[in-house]
């Protein structure tokens, strides 16, 4: 028979293991209730040409959004449609397999991420501009995950205007045990079959004819979308031959995936910034007499990356402008890059110009 004294002592040391194995979960739930949430979408992608597919796993933290959203499409830095929208902490870990479709191969990836550059990011917002509503302070919305040839992961936050970069991570090689594969579905298992794989690089609506011409023969560009990341000192500037005429608003997208509108303030100012090389640009501007016209640039990649390079090549630190020259007609544009008094002229650049109903 156990003495009431035993009892006593023996029903303090249940309480007190109980209260120590709750602590934590109760910490846990009380941190998670002081998380900054916001609203936000998952989202994959990889770069054209370059498919990939998770397999299985996502972004981690407080909360979980899955990265198995089927083949990538799109290209690097562009966003899709995410499933799991809605008000909730970020994440601060990234945990997946997946399956890269032009090496064939599988890679792994298990790392924390930097959440604290993320929240800032998601607190801070940006402006944002519009004819229907006028500027307003905005924020981003889609965590975007791309990936890319070599178990490259590039984490962004991406909103109407602009992306920005949180972080670059590596996965690594991985091989799926067969005992795994065997208990999957026929849909999933078709991930680890070799001719649907081949299928898959053949698929005209995943890879563009065109695109798989390009680069029939040639070997798979490691360490590319490493060198995309490259920033230097630059701002595009604007010479609209028509007295009076003025360009109002700028939109640039990145080779490394970033992008950003430039308008009010910002544009007047144009200081110099580092960005990545340009991939695009395009910008709105008004005639003396109040005429909308709109444009857009696509680059040569090969001819900008030579005309950075050149310029940049013994002083990394150095500052430059992209010059962009509307006619007389404002039906066409030239651009320079330009740095002190050297100047390449991007005759490659491919220019689409329209004249606008609104006013």
């Amino acid at each position: 028979m156990i003495k009431p004294i035993k009892l006593l002592i023996f029903g303090l040391l249940i309480s007190l293991t109980v209260s120590c194995q709750n602590k934590p979960q109760n910490r846990m739930l009380e941190d998670y209730t002081k998380l900054p949430k916001f609203e936000w979408v998952e989202n994959v992608c990889s770069p054209l040409g370059y498919p990939i597919e998770v397999y299985r796993g996502g972004l981690e933290g407080d909360t979980y959004a899955s990265l198995s959203q089927g083949v990538t499409t799109g290209e690097w830095g562009s966003s899709g449609g995410g499933t799991n929208n809605g008000i909730k902490p970020l994440p601060s870990r990234i945990n997946c397999i997946w399956i890269s479709y032009a090496e064939n191969c599988t890679y792994s990836i298990d790392s924390e991420i930097d959440y604290e550059r993320m929240v800032k990011l998601f607190k801070e917002g940006y402006p944002d501009s519009n004819r229907k509503f006028g500027k307003k302070q905005t924020t981003f919305d889609t965590v975007l995950v791309g990936f890319a040839p070599g178990g490259i992961v590039v984490i962004w936050a991406m909103g109407a205007g602009r992306t920005v970069e949180v972080g670059r991570y590596k996965g690594e090689k991985y091989t799926v045990p067969q005992a795994e594969i065997d208990k999957l579905d026929n849909h999933k298992r078709l991930l680890f079959d070799a001719t649907d794989r081949k299928n898959i690089m053949l698929n005209t609506k995943v890879i563009p004819l065109e695109v798989r011409e390009a680069h029939a023969g040639k070997s798979i560009p490691f360490g590319l979308w490493d060198t995309y990341r490259t920033r230097y000192s630059w701002r595009p500037t604007y010479v609209v031959r028509e007295e009076g005429g003025q360009v109002d608003e700028v939109r640039i997208g990145c080779f490394n995936g970033e992008a950003e509108n430039l308008f009010d303030e910002e544009l007047v100012e144009n200081k110099y910034k580092k960005r990545a090389i340009p991939k695009g640009l395009g910008f709105g501007w008004k005639d003396k007499n109040g005429q909308n016209y709109g444009g857009h640039v696509k680059f040569d990649e090969q001819e900008i990356f030579n005309a950075f390079n050149e310029f940049y090549k013994d002083d990394i630190k150095g500052e430059s402008e992209l010059q962009f020259s509307i006619n007389y007609a404002n039906d066409y544009v030239t651009v320079l890059l330009k740095q002190g008094d050297k100047e390449i002229r991007l005759s490659k650049t491919k220019v689409t110009t329209y004249k606008s109903s609104l006013k």
